[in-house]
């Protein structure tokens, strides 16, 4: 009966806290946009430092365009294995919608617009749940953000690639 005892202090003593992984953001690449909406592909690198693998439930993006224009947030509420102990590559595709659309044609002068991502990572396991934050800074094509505005305004239009 010792024997156990001693065991099941040494078990519980032995156990590590359970370490908060870590989300490197890597890159925000436009991929489409639309009359509704803009799509997105989001990359980040996330590192599980525990011995366990964990699961990833959702990525947020609240994307900013041009600094003025917040377009709100999105979730992908898709499931990722984080395994236990090494890097994993995420790639989020996103749709985000314009929202007030002719607030974008004042943007459209400059050759690109920058826009921001601010977003969170949710993880969790059995022994860990955790939101990671990150932050990421890309820039639209004019031609990008003039044709989905042409295309909101003037439905069915084709413009020329």
């Amino acid at each position: 009966m010792r024997l156990l005892a001693t065991s099941a202090l040494l078990a519980v003593l032995g156990c590590s806290k359970p370490q908060p992984p870590t989300v490197n953001p890597e890159r925000v690449t436009v991929t489409g946009a639309d009359a509704q909406s803009v799509q997105l592909d989001v990359t980040l690198t996330a590192t599980n430092p525990n011995s366990v693998d964990l699961t990833v439930h959702d990525v947020t993006a609240h994307v900013v365009i041009g600094g003025k224009v917040d377009l709100g947030a999105t979730t992908v509420a898709k499931e990722y294995t984080l395994p236990a102990g090494k890097p994993t590559t995420i790639d989020a595709a996103m749709s985000v919608p314009w929202g007030d659309i002719s607030a974008l044609a004042q943007l459209g002068a400059a050759p690109t617009v920058p826009f921001t991502v601010d977003g969170t990572v949710e993880l969790g396991g059995d022994l860990l749940h955790v939101t990671v934050p990150y932050h990421l800074t890309g820039s639209i094509a004019q031609k990008q953000l003039v044709g989905a505005t042409l295309k909101a305004f003037v439905p069915g239009l084709v413009l020329p690639r």
